[in-house]
């Protein structure tokens, strides 16, 4: 056969994505001697709870044999998380496994697929892979208001699926519930399936999660994940949480042991550390506050967000890819948001809060830019 086999047209308009994390990459192009510190990721930098790293070391054992391809512990320790039914969690290599997974599932070839933006990419990879025309409905402002639902009934009608990102990457801001409760009704209304991704919730201050709904609305699907506040990026696990219907369909697709042994185990021990990511969650807001005022005081232009990252407007005439060269250069990795949707101008960039000596480089590093 010459050449490439035939490829789906969808996989051929999938379009290469950069996310934050890139530290692997940068640092090998580096002198060993040269810290990089990342502020370009939102993992908790605390990292997972002494608790947690207590249990995989005891669990270490577990790799010679297959692990439970149900995940039923870890879906157990989750449904008591969040206050719904065992029945109602699927388990997950990741949000982003998930992600594709309900794609794959509930997506055919020209369903018309809307997403809020800006926001993550991987909505669109996994829509535009299974064919789907996609629609971006864009945020005046970056944040959802009721006018916005309005311009919403006029896009929903005939649409197979909806993504919504709440807490929003990249920019932070959060819907409060009473608002997403109606636009859920107004789906359920239209046949519209929502996929709302809470991977961010247990960093915010607002209590606005619609997981335990999914028995009242079966058109909605939660996402949840433990890269984040749970600093599990590196073990790959996450859950979604829908009607137990749905949720049996979504597990039967799912490629088979997704989740590790000791991906498990760290899971079902983070999510019953609570007052761990509650005590993050304070210490990371604080130290956002105090890097959002410091980088306001010297002439940068960063937005109010309700989580630990927030997005930054460069000032006029900088370039958003420039201002991440030159930090990089200082040692200071920052989040480049010109390939999200939405903010291609080039003038924002991402940060994520860290500990204080970490945020009075990035500071220093930002300020030093500025002075040329």
């Amino acid at each position: 056969m010459d050449g490439l086999p035939n490829i789906k047209p969808g996989v051929l308009a999938m379009k290469s994505i950069v996310h934050g994390g890139r530290h692997y990459i940068l640092q090998s192009s580096r002198t060993q001697t040269q810290t990089l510190i990342d502020f370009s990721t939102s993992v908790n930098p605390l990292g997972p709870s002494p608790r947690v790293k207590e249990a995989i070391i005891k669990g270490i054992d577990g790799i010679s044999e297959y692990p439970d391809n149900s995940a039923r512990r870890f879906r157990m320790a989750a449904a008591e998380y969040i206050g719904v039914d065992y029945g109602c969690i699927v388990a997950g290599n990741g949000s982003s496994e998930l992600i594709y997974l309900i794609a794959d599932v509930l997506i055919a070839e020209g369903d018309r697929v809307l997403i809020i933006q800006p926001t993550f990419s991987e909505y669109e990879r996994a829509s535009l892979k299974n064919s789907a025309i996609v629609e971006h409905v864009m945020l005046d402002g970056f944040t959802f208001k009721d006018e916005h639902l309005n311009m919403l009934d006029e896009h929903m009608h005939g649409a197979k699926l909806l993504f919504i990102c709440n807490p929003n990457n990249p920019t932070g801001l959060t819907v409060e519930r009473g608002l997403l409760l109606r636009l859920v009704e107004e789906a359920y209304n239209e046949g519209v399936m929502v996929v709302l991704d809470e991977c961010f919730m247990e960093f915010s201050s607002m209590d606005c999660s619609l997981a335990r709904y999914v028995e009242e609305f079966n058109n909605l699907i939660v996402l949840r994940s433990l890269t984040k506040a749970f600093g599990l990026a590196g073990l790959r696990i996450g859950y979604c949480v829908t009607n137990p219907k749905l949720a049996g369909i979504l597990a039967d697709a799912k490629v088979p042991w997704s989740i590790n042994a000791l991906a498990e185990v760290a899971g079902v021990e983070a999510l019953k550390d609570i007052e761990y990511v509650e005590m993050s969650r304070a210490l990371l807001a604080r130290e956002r506050d105090y890097i959002h005022d410091r980088l306001e005081s010297i002439g940068y232009y960063p937005l109010r967000s309700n989580v630990n990252f927030f997005l930054i407007k460069t000032p006029e005439g900088m370039n958003s890819t420039a201002l991440r060269d030159m930090l990089l250069l200082k040692g200071i990795l920052v989040r480049d948001c010109s390939n999200f949707f939405g903010l291609d101008d080039g003038r924002y960039i991402r940060v994520a809060s860290r500990l204080r000596d970490d945020n009075e480089l990035l500071i220093d590093a930002m300020g030093a830019v500025l002075k040329g």
